[in-house]
């Protein structure tokens, strides 16, 4: 009997184990390698402009359900004379967006999404403001102009029909 309850409390332990494996592994996402380094790129800057179409910047900004410090994006935008609009974004903003970009376009889930985001429009736009910080090889001087990443979302409409 003694054994049985062993067996029982050691199964139940093991159990336990895996199932918090399991959420800790299936809660997270498939960050890229530069991901880290990236975070602490934009953190640092005053300023970073994002231009693009109001509607893949409305998609991929979207603050409906999300809260918390490290979630909160806050930009000032203004129309551009071609079609696109230019958005400005502190370097904690830029951070806090880089990680919804990231969680919804490789891999975060939710209680509302069993399978994990892969969202088309979060990755380009990650990739495309990843890669003027993967550009950015120094500190910027103060009297250059801010850095800026021109994301078109042309293609991404053309692909969905």
């Amino acid at each position: 009997m003694l054994t049985t309850s062993r067996s029982r409390r050691a199964t139940t332990l093991s159990s336990f184990a895996l199932l918090a494996i399991a959420f800790m592994t299936g809660c997270s996402t498939d960050s890229p390698p530069q991901h880290s380094e990236r975070l602490q790129k934009a953190a640092g800057l005053k300023v970073f402009y994002v231009e693009t179409s109001k509607e893949l910047w409305e998609k991929t900004s979207d603050q409906e359900g999300r809260d918390g410090p490290d979630l909160e994006i806050k930009s000032t935008s203004k129309d551009l004379d071609n079609g696109l609009v230019q958005v400005a974004l502190t370097g904690v903003s830029l951070t806090n967006y880089l990680r919804v970009l990231d969680y919804m376009g490789h891999g975060g889930a939710d209680s509302k999404n069993f399978g994990k985001h892969r969202q088309a429009e979060s990755i380009r736009m990650y990739n495309e403001i990843s890669g003027v910080l993967d550009d950015t090889t120094k500190r910027p001087d103060p009297k250059d102009p801010p850095l800026r990443a021109v994301v078109d979302d042309a293609f991404v409409e053309a692909k969905s029909k």
